[in-house]
């Protein structure tokens, strides 16, 4: 049987995501006035929202973050191990709980040749790792009514009206398809690689695509494509009116308190930069020069810190669960959460059989034990990048070091299988609506009574057969007979928002009740059972539909 830090480490190897050629932006193009910059845009005007809010998923257990803090000896041993092992120049790993982060391994030098010890303001280049920015971007802009995902990318970068389809049938590349890797275009463009002695111009990535032939009708296959982010950088600048790092900046990275971050090595102030490293003969390392990514950098060109990316993190998975808290953050947290979705809407994902797929800049799976996974991986020359998130759970891992091709991947499983074994790094569990808990309640009332107003009153009219009613109240009156009077437990499994399994504890045994409740504004039972209680019924525990089919 495979351990979690052996499927773990399978599953983000699954989608090492690699970067490639750059990206910028002259603006000519006239934009819209943009929202002030740091103020998430408001919900859509129309919606109505519920009276009585949903119950908020919480933790079960009040040590939690006591018990996973503890293992940060350990984590620390990991990735010293894991340094070693992979031979690196420096390692920067971090485990964020909830918002803030809460362990910090950061070892070797930031550079082989001159030394320097790293901090965990360090400056490393993420990669690909880029990418969920650069989507997070996109987002904002949609959020503000500035430009759909969903409409043609050529509205808002016309030269991609000049690529070739390869079907009459095919539709046009949307900016969602984009988003998802599944707009055809292949992983690299035909532009000049990067290099260190040159930028890639808007000029010529644009030009390339004149003619230029897609791998697939869009939105039948994902590819990953570098070149589809570096798209994506233009199309921010052109539609946000400013060039891409300014309102890269302006947006996301001041707003989330990205202060380490950088888009050139240059701009990193002396001692800060992690050197990018190149393996040699026998697996030794030197310092080598950077990639300038130009106008393609919106792909993968962000150098951040430790610090950085922890706030990073934190920011994500502090949009779970969904809430009435007001908004407070660069993005809305319903967009974060949308995000971390694996991307279906006309788009292409994950066949069936594989629980994988690409969410809104990310990768998402679902693991038997880990639950919902959220990753991307980053890879650039002289320099590896990873983030994991685990939503349910709250906790993420960043790791940064400044070589290529590092293992990153075995290295995060092997500290989320030791965090697991605290037995603290438990999913968020839901407790059960008022609406159904009063029904439930409803139910409870009347067993072992003569009278059973106090539920029917609680039953949606005509729904139920009055043949069924009837042996409705004979089932209610002979559990009474059995077991007495009884009273919820305080144990309960939800099932669905308006579906959950309670504990009765009796006068002379137990029973569980299960019961449905409809939407209404005056929510009534549309279906319930009682039954003989033959096993512990967890205290609010997480819904069955939580864990993928396979799993069960």
């Amino acid at each position: 049987m495979r351990t979690i830090d052996d499927r773990l480490a399978a599953l983000l190897a699954a989608a090492v995501f690699s970067a490639s050629p750059p990206l910028l932006c002259g603006c000519t193009q006239a934009a819209p006035a943009p929202r002030a910059l740091g103020q998430v845009a408001a919900a859509p005007l129309g919606q109505r929202f519920a009276s009585e809010p949903a119950p908020t998923p919480s933790f079960p257990d009040p040590e939690r973050g006591l018990k996973l803090r503890a293992a940060a000896a350990d984590v620390q041993a990991i990735a010293q191990r894991g340094a070693e092992r992979e031979r690196l120049p420096a390692l920067a790993l971090g485990v964020v709980i909830d918002e803030g982060l809460a362990i910090r391994a950061l070892l070797g030098v930031r550079d082989v040749a001159a030394g320097g010890a790293v901090d965990e303001h360090t400056r490393f280049r993420i990669g690909s790792v880029t990418k969920p920015l650069t989507a997070a971007a996109i987002l904002r802009l949609r959020d503000e009514g500035r430009l759909s995902i969903d409409a043609p990318a050529a509205r808002y970068l016309p030269a991609l009206a000049g690529v070739v389809y390869p079907t009459r049938d095919a539709r046009q590349i949307t900016v969602r398809d984009l988003l998802t890797h599944s707009s055809g275009l292949p992983r690299l463009g035909v532009f000049s690689p990067a290099s260190t002695s040159r930028d890639v111009t808007e000029r010529e990535i644009l030009a390339t695509l004149d003619g230029f032939g897609l791998e697939s009708a869009p939105g039948t296959e994902t590819s990953y494509s570098n070149l589809g982010y570096s798209l994506l950088g233009l199309l921010i600048a052109r539609t946000a009116g400013a060039p891409y790092r300014r309102y890269m900046s302006d947006a996301l990275l001041g707003p989330l308190g990205m202060r380490d971050a950088a888009w050139d090595a240059s701009q990193v102030p002396p001692g800060a930069l992690a050197s990018p490293h190149a393996r040699g003969e026998g697996g030794a390392v030197t310092p080598i020069q950077p990639w300038r990514l130009g106008d393609s950098e919106a792909t993968a060109g962000l150098y951040a810190s430790l610090a950085d990316m922890g706030r990073f993190v934190g920011f994500q998975l502090a949009a779970w669960p969904a809430r009435d808290a007001p908004e407070t953050g660069a993005l809305r947290r319903s967009t974060v959460r949308e995000s971390h979705m694996m991307a279906r809407n006309g788009s292409a994902f994950a066949a069936a059989g594989d629980d994988g797929g690409p969410g809104l800049g990310w990768h998402v799976r679902e693991d038997c034990d880990l639950g919902h996974v959220v990753f991307h991986n980053g890879l650039i020359d002289g320099y590896s990048a990873s983030v994991v998130l685990l939503p349910q759970r709250g906790v993420g891992i960043v790791a940064l070091t400044n070589v290529a091709g590092a293992d990153l991947e075995s290295l995060n499983a092997e500290v989320l299988g030791r965090l697991a074994a605290t037995g603290a790094m438990v999913a968020r569990v839901v407790p059960p609506s008022p609406p159904v808990r009063r029904a439930a309640e409803a139910v409870a009332s009347v067993i072992g009574r003569a009278r059973t107003e106090a539920l029917d009153r609680r039953l949606r009219p005509g729904w139920f057969p009055e043949a069924h009613l009837a042996s409705l109240r004979r089932t209610l009156r002979d559990a009474g007979a059995r077991v007495g009077a009884c009273a919820l437990d305080g144990s309960s499994t939800v099932e669905s928002a308006t579906s959950a399994r309670f504990g009765l504890r009796c006068e002379r045994g137990a029973l569980s009740v299960t019961v449905r409740v409809d939407t209404s504004p005056d929510p009534r039972i549309t279906s319930l059972s009682v039954d003989e209680q033959t096993g512990a019924i967890a205290r609010e525990g997480p819904r069955p539909s939580d864990r993928p089919a396979r799993c069960r």
